[in-house]
């Protein structure tokens, strides 16, 4: 009975999928002796949920029609849509009017709507998108459901961004195919940990720049952990300004999320954000997103949209959040050189970390079987398709100590 374009299409063992054995585990023996390094949600020490006591208090006062009410406009209410552009783009707005580029943008479920739309506006049915070797793998998901094809380009060399990898691949594909959506997740990405650095940026876009020589170019600047940058907010952003006066073949779309940067991840708000210096392209972006979502989820929370309106119309609030943050932040970088340290002492690879919720163990070789060992310890990690997760975000120090040693434990276990 299930339609063709849907047969064979399920969701593997992701992180919602394991937490549900860690909870039924938790009725049989307790937490202390348990290590779930699997959910992307910022956790305290003692293991729950985290959230600004500005936003909670904000959402609590909100008015009841601000709640349940439906939002104004399918694309999102033109206050929210202005406070995603403050929160994102304030710095170089001037610059973009200065190079007439175009700035438009759609609020979405989430940033995993903006990632949706960007697939289903702009691929063609079985088109190759390119995406990174190391990825969060709700991207392959997302180019099933529009019965996509993906090739991967190598994330790293040498403890560095792989340039040449990447133009290899993206010039052959587009010279192929004509036009190429290419997704970075970046700054603090996830799995990895891994932030481009601005030369690296440089250098990505006149590889893009190249590539567009040859066709079109949807460049997915996947910015849902940009708030956990180590180098602070002026440094997460600071690449944005090279969006700006690029080619009318290039467009550039930023999906944006409320639910690490404000802890609102059960809300489903997030955006699209578009940069082009073509008015007819950003034209065709308008309408077509704005269909998109309301033949997906027709529009998102009020609630969600109305705290980031309150946010960025009182500068207390904004400055309440980024005290929060920092101390956030802090404790990230605590939870990381711990973690760093004894994977060290270990000698337990690990990929090239620079900030963020995650660190990534590469692994290929009977990676399932050490996840399963490591279960059977009662530690739960995320397995990739070459290598396993660890969120530093949910896991206190403590724990994080004993982490290394047990993996190390299991990858010796299965190499005898």
């Amino acid at each position: 009975m299930l339609g063709k374009k849907m047969i064979g299409k399920k969701l593997g063992q992701g992180a919602f999928a394991m937490s549900r054995k860690v909870k039924e585990l938790k009725k049989t023996i307790d937490n202390s002796k348990i290590i779930n390094s699997t959910i992307g949600t910022f956790f305290d020490d003692n293991e729950n949920l985290l959230i600004f006591d500005t936003i909670d208090k904000l959402y609590r006062e909100l008015p009841a029609a601000d709640i349940f009410g439906y939002a104004a406009g399918v694309s999102g209410s033109a206050e929210y849509k202005d406070a995603v552009k403050k929160d994102i783009l304030s710095d170089h707005i001037d610059l973009f009017n200065k190079k007439n580029t175009y700035i438009d943008v759609t609020a979405t479920a989430g940033g995993t709507g903006a990632i949706h739309n960007t697939f289903k506006g702009y691929a063609e049915e079985g088109d190759i998108v390119l995406l990174p070797n190391f990825m969060w793998e709700a991207y392959i998901s997302l180019t099933q459901a529009d019965n996509l094809n993906y090739e991967t380009y190598n994330l790293f060399s040498n403890n560095s961004f792989d340039l040449k990898d990447f133009s290899k691949k993206l010039l052959n594909l587009i010279k192929k195919q004509k036009k190429v959506i290419i997704v970075i997740n970046d700054p603090c990405q996830n799995p990895t940990g891994y932030s481009l650095s601005f030369e690296e940026w440089e250098a990505v876009i006149e590889i893009v720049k190249e590539a567009a020589s040859y066709g079109e170019i949807v460049l997915l600047n996947d910015i849902a952990y940009i708030d956990y940058d180590f180098r602070g907010r002026e440094l997460s952003r600071k690449h944005f300004s090279l969006f700006a006066g690029l080619p009318e073949n290039i467009l550039v779309v930023l999906a944006y999320s409320m639910s690490k940067s404000f802890t609102c991840y059960g809300l489903r708000t997030g955006a699209q954000i578009a940069i082009s210096t073509s008015k007819e392209i950003m034209d065709e972006f308008s309408y077509s997103s704005e269909f998109l979502c309301r033949t997906s989820w027709s529009n998102i929370s009020k609630g969600g949209m109305a705290i980031l309106n309150e946010i960025f119309n009182n500068n207390k609030f904004l400055e309440e959040i980024n005290t929060n943050r920092i101390e956030w932040i802090n404790l990230l970088k605590e939870r990381a050189n711990t973690f760093i340290e004894n994977a060290k002492t270990e000698n337990l690879e690990y990929c090239p970390f620079r900030g963020g919720f995650f660190i990534t163990i590469p692994l290929i070789d009977r990676k399932d079987e050490i996840v399963d060992y490591l279960i059977k310890e009662n530690i739960f990690v995320l397995p990739l398709k070459n290598g396993i997760r660890i969120a530093l975000c949910s896991v206190p120090c403590e724990k994080l100590k004993k982490l290394p040693k047990e993996i190390k434990k299991a990858i010796e276990f299965f190499s005898k």
